[in-house]
C-alpha cells in the first residue's frame, strides 16, 4: 500500500518538474529541402543570410543560438520582435513545432557548411 502511494506521489512529483524536451532533428536531404521551402515562405522577405535587409542578418542571429539550439525552436514557435527601433514589426506567424525544428536543423546546417549551394545569400 505504501509502495503505491509513494510512487505515485513520484509520478506526481516528475510530471510537475518535467521540461518539454526538444530535439533538432539530424540534417538529412529532406530536413535540407523542407527547411530550404520554410525560409524561402516566412523568412527571405526580409532576411539575407550574411547582410541586414528589413531585418538582421539571418547568419548573425543564428550564430546567437548555437549554444542554446532549442531556444531557436522555441523562438520560432513564439517569435517576438527583438530590435523594435531598429527594424519593423516581424510579420512572422508562429511556426509549428515539428516546421520549427526542421529549420532550425537547416540554419544550423548552414552555419557549418558556408560554402553549401543552396544557402540563402
Amino acid at each position: 500500500m505504501w509502495n503505491r502511494i509513494v510512487l505515485c506521489f513520484f509520478l506526481l512529483l516528475c510530471s510537475l518538474f518535467a521540461a518539454e524536451v526538444i530535439v533538432i532533428p539530424p540534417i538529412s536531404e529532406d530536413i535540407k529541402t523542407e527547411g530550404q521551402k520554410i525560409y524561402n515562405k516566412e523568412c527571405y522577405a526580409c532576411h539575407r543570410w550574411s547582410r541586414e535587409f528589413a531585418g538582421p542578418a539571418m547568419g548573425e542571429n543564428i550564430g546567437k543560438y548555437i549554444s542554446q539550439k532549442e531556444e531557436l525552436v522555441r523562438y520560432l514557435m513564439n517569435p517576438t520582435q527583438k530590435q523594435p527601433e531598429k527594424y519593423p514589426p516581424m510579420a512572422l506567424d508562429p511556426l509549428s513545432q515539428k516546421d520549427a525544428q526542421v529549420i532550425s536543423s537547416w540554419l544550423f546546417y548552414l552555419l557549418d557548411n558556408p560554402k553549401d549551394p543552396n544557402r540563402p545569400r
